[in-house]
């Protein structure tokens, strides 16, 4: 008989063996002998199965054969062994889901505990994926249960500044952003105020405001529709509508990194500080990148780029938040804006640099 049939043959009969050598000579393990053998195994330590299969043909030469393949096949039939205190750590460290919570601590097990390192990873991985597959199904489940008024999130950002003596300025940021993840949607609502009064003459006045609706689609495709209005004399309009829809990916979907990524026409309705105006169609580009640098910092991108009737508008935000407390960040952005083609002839680009306290609610 073929030694990994013996070897199943052993795991289903427990108190017998037959061993094969060209006649068939039958031998049994006292049952006690057995039972001690198999009790040292469930452990999978080599050194304690090593210490009872010595004392057991010591006390039964007659079996020493049969009681080496026992041990073997036995220990063959389960993963290295893990120490108690180590498995704990490690499945202490999984309950958190997170690989950038679990992978320090498996490190650190692995190099304590070298021949067990693979046991170890095996371990992990599967305690992760496990932990990860239920919180999906968990978010799924309470996704599916929000109603149109339940689930949105915000932030409220402000900044202030006050400058007196040679230079009398002064500058106010305030901004809401609120957003809602759904099972199959996102939405997200912006609303954006930035002053500014130099030496009595005001020298920004900018208001926005927009709404987007992404549906989401298989493999990371969402369907998005985007509508906002703008306010900024000193880039050369009292008002400006624009509206677009497109298809868009989250090309990068991971635990700290996501980028998103969309396209699509784009509609423009434009009243000019010159008393013109224009309706445009033209198209939309656009990209949200985040890069969650640690528990309590992250560093975002947002950018969009729309061009009508040879007229071009690119925007683009990077900031740096720092949370000081739970609910309350501090934020460092740089926020570009450039206008092709300037009804008044003024520079196409402005920039702002911006401190403002996050309130997250």
């Amino acid at each position: 008989m073929p030694l990994p049939a013996l070897r199943r043959l052993i795991l289903m009969a427990p108190g017998t063996l037959a061993l094969v050598s060209g006649t068939t000579a039958r031998a049994e393990i006292p049952p006690p002998v057995e039972a001690m053998i198999r009790e040292a195994a469930r452990s999978g330590d080599q050194s304690t199965v090593d210490a009872v299969v010595k004392i057991a043909k010591l006390t039964n030469p007659g079996d020493t054969a049969a009681i080496d393949i026992l041990a073997s096949s036995l220990l063959a039939a389960r993963p290295p062994f893990i120490p108690p205190s180590v498995e704990a750590i490690v499945r202490e460290a999984a309950r958190a889901g997170d690989s950038a919570v679990t992978a320090p601590v498996v490190r650190a097990a692995k190099a304590t505990n070298p021949q067990q390192a693979d046991a170890i990873e095996t371990l992990a991985m599967g305690l992760l994926t496990a932990e990860q597959e239920k919180a999906r199904q968990e978010r799924e489940q309470r996704l599916a249960s929000l109603r149109y008024l339940q689930g949105w999130k915000g932030q409220g950002q402000a900044g202030f500044g006050l400058t007196s003596g040679n230079t009398e300025e002064m500058s106010a940021v305030i901004g809401l952003s609120v957003k809602k993840e759904g099972l199959q949607s996102r939405h997200k609502f912006e609303a954006l105020a930035d002053y500014l009064r130099t030496n009595d003459l005001t020298t920004r006045e900018k208001f926005g405001a927009s709404y987007s609706l992404d549906w989401l689609l298989r493999q990371g495709f969402y369907v998005y529709g985007v509508v906002g209005w703008e306010r900024d004399r000193f880039a050369g309009y009292s008002r400006r509508f624009t509206e677009s829809f497109g298809i868009g990916l989250r090309a990068i979907d991971g635990e700290s990194m996501t980028l998103d990524l969309d396209a699509g026409p784009a509609l423009r309705q434009t009243a000019f500080t010159d008393n013109s105006a224009s309706s445009d169609i033209g198209a939309r580009a656009s990209l949200n990148y985040k890069w969650v640098l640690s528990s309590s910092m992250n560093f975002t991108e947002l950018a969009s780029v729309i061009s009508a009737e040879g007229r071009m508008t690119l925007t683009a935000t990077s900031a740096f938040t720092s949370k000081i407390t739970k609910a309350l960040s501090g934020r460092l952005s740089f926020n570009v804006q450039s206008e092709s083609n300037r009804a008044d002839g003024a520079k196409p680009t402005d920039t702002a640099t911006r401190a403002t306290l996050v309130y997250e609610f």
